[in-house]
């Protein structure tokens, strides 16, 4: 299934980052490893390599700088955003974002080993990206939680986010996030389908069932 979501670019930069002993703390995370890895459900243009160590910021720039020579790359951007350096690689065409990120959040469970590159667990991405959800507004989290909810309960992936990021998440909160859903108008180039209002209508009755129970005793 990798090979549907994968371009031949990604997979060259993960072999490239494999390959490099200074970079063995890093492993992959985020949207791609959750497509690549477990649910095979949607395309996704984005790397992000994550550890927990801090990053020598010269040698990656060096690193980077020999990738975009592999890749035959016609430039790349470098933005620093926080503790995310994120390269933007431009070829003839494709253009696609890798990002390096200091996340010192404890993992809740053991990467995987794919393609001789450490993947985050099923399990922490899980946690992950309904933080990303309730940290910003993308359709694209939308139906990556719809996908993963199909895996897990609601409640599990919940008390995975506050146990790994040390926080409470009530109800209001949460079902307030997930009504957000009716603003979405397009969703990213899916490979397991699913529609835009079937989204809207997953998300509307699962933020109508978390007000109920604020009223439970």
């Amino acid at each position: 299934m990798q090979q549907k979501i994968l371009t031949d670019s990604q997979k060259k930069v993960i072999a490239k980052v494999a390959s490099e002993p200074k970079l063995k703390d890093f492993y992959l995370s985020g949207g791609t490893a959750l497509a690549a890895y477990f649910l095979h459900h949607r395309i996704s243009d984005d790397l992000d390599f994550f550890t927990e160590k801090e990053i020598d910021k010269i040698f990656l720039h060096k690193f980077v700088a020999d990738l975009k020579k592999a890749l035959k790359a016609n430039s790349v951007r470098y933005d620093r955003l926080y503790d995310r350096n994120i390269f933007t690689f431009k070829m003839e065409k494709e253009e696609f974002k890798t990002e390096f990120t200091y996340y010192p959040f404890k993992k809740l469970s053991k990467s995987i080993l794919e393609d001789g590159i450490r993947v985050d667990s099923f399990r922490d991405v899980s946690a992950n990206k309904l933080m990303a959800l309730l940290d910003r507004f993308d359709p694209k989290d939308f139906a990556d939680i719809y996908f993963i909810l199909k895996e897990r309960t609601l409640d599990a992936v919940r008390k995975d986010v506050e146990k790994k990021f040390e926080m409470k998440i009530n109800n209001i909160f949460l079902g307030s996030e997930f009504a957000k859903a009716r603003r979405i108008d397009a969703l990213p180039k899916m490979v397991r389908k699913i529609g835009v209002n079937e989204l809207k209508d997953f998300f509307s009755k699962q933020s109508k069932e978390l007000g109920k129970e604020i009223f439970k005793d």
